[in-house]
């Protein structure tokens, strides 16, 4: 499989883990689901079957000092961005880089944050893929659901072209609310969408050229100068420029190349807090306990504890996260607020050195 090129995508800032997540080391470099940090599973995940000249990772100069401390990557594997601009540039970007080292490159694309085992079921199900892509398709890969999920995408699934692992697309979800997910499920006829692609780096700039010529036509003039002395005055020219939008609504959504195959393997996105439910053990009371931890009467709480104890008394359905300087407190069902909350300690400038 030499022609396969792994490219990880690794901007994001992880908002939601606040305030283990911090704009210096957002959650895809924190070992949130074991001892090693989440990008350091995905591309040993990557490396059992890409080798590791050939993994890439697209990140933002602000992350540069920690990306480079793992040494994971060669230095010219490290794409950054000069700021985060939405999938579709980054993924543009990544291809027209490839495509000036290798013409004839395969482009397998997978966030950084995610938890997939087991590692045997991801490659055969990548290989499945590979045959689509070869043909010309633009590749994704979807997960059986298995709860009425609100905070994922879904995908309706039309043609059967391998029978029950591989179908034409009939149309994009968005995130819908519980009642609607609850009939996806009933129905049977829809998968959630990983955003794990697999393509010819041909097939997506030709869909780029086609569904955001604006996108295309800037990533045709920074290509000229790669490697070259200004590129990154280049670089930086090309995201001024390029629109901001997601690889789903920029392309996917619209072409009519795209297939999707049904992935086997476990996946969760580790979307927030809630997330270890899925992945952690939990104590007889329903707890989720790690650090120095003392909880009585209390359960079905998650309590991360990274300095010092934390204890709790007579307390349910809450998720409790205590760092070095900063102690969060939230229900359960609210940690979609996180964000909010991030917005308001941006706003005072007393609180910046917080996040």
């Amino acid at each position: 499989m030499d022609k396969i090129y792994g490219v990880i995508l690794a901007g994001g800032k992880g908002e939601r883990f606040w305030p283990r997540s911090k704009k210096s080391k957002p959650k895809q470099l924190l070992p949130i689901i074991s001892k090693k940090s989440m990008i350091e599973e995905t591309f040993t995940r990557l490396n059992s079957f890409i080798d590791k000249n050939n993994i890439y990772v697209v990140t933002t100069e602000s992350l540069k000092e920690p990306i480079e401390s793992f040494s994971l990557f060669e230095k010219e594997n490290i794409i950054y961005e000069p700021f985060g601009k939405n999938t579709a540039l980054a993924i543009g970007l990544s291809a027209i880089r490839l495509k000036h080292l290798d013409r004839d490159s395969l482009m397998l694309v997978c966030p950084a944050d995610h938890n997939i085992f087991p590692d045997r079921e991801f490659q055969n199900t990548i290989h499945i893929g590979l045959e689509y892509a070869l043909k010309g398709n633009l590749v994704t890969f979807g997960i059986t659901p298995t709860r009425p999920d609100e905070g994922y995408g879904y995908i309706e699934i039309g043609e059967e072209l391998l029978q029950e692992r591989v179908y034409r697309i009939r149309s994009f979800k968005e995130k819908p609310n519980v009642k609607r997910a609850i009939s996806y499920l009933k129905k049977g006829n829809t998968l959630w969408n990983s955003g794990i692609f697999l393509w010819k780096v041909e097939t997506l700039l030709k869909s780029i050229e086609k569904y955001l010529p604006e996108m295309y036509k800037e990533l045709v003039e920074y290509e000229k100068h790669i490697k070259l002395e200004d590129e990154k005055e280049h670089l930086l020219k090309l995201y001024q420029n390029a629109p901001s939008t997601s690889i789903d609504f920029g392309i996917m959504e619209r072409a009519e190349n795209i297939v999707i195959v049904r992935a086997l393997f476990n996946w969760d996105d580790v979307g927030d807090w809630n997330a270890l439910e899925r992945i952690k053990n939990k104590d007889k009371e329903g707890n989720i306990i790690e650090g120095e931890v003392v909880a009585l009467n209390s359960k079905n709480n998650i309590v991360i504890s990274e300095f010092g104890i934390v204890t709790l008394i007579g307390i349910s359905n809450l998720v409790v996260v205590k760092t070095e300087k900063e102690i969060l407190i939230c229900k359960k069902n609210e940690t979609g607020e996180i964000k909010n909350l991030l917005k308001i300690l941006e706003n005072d400038e007393k609180f910046e050195k917080y996040l």
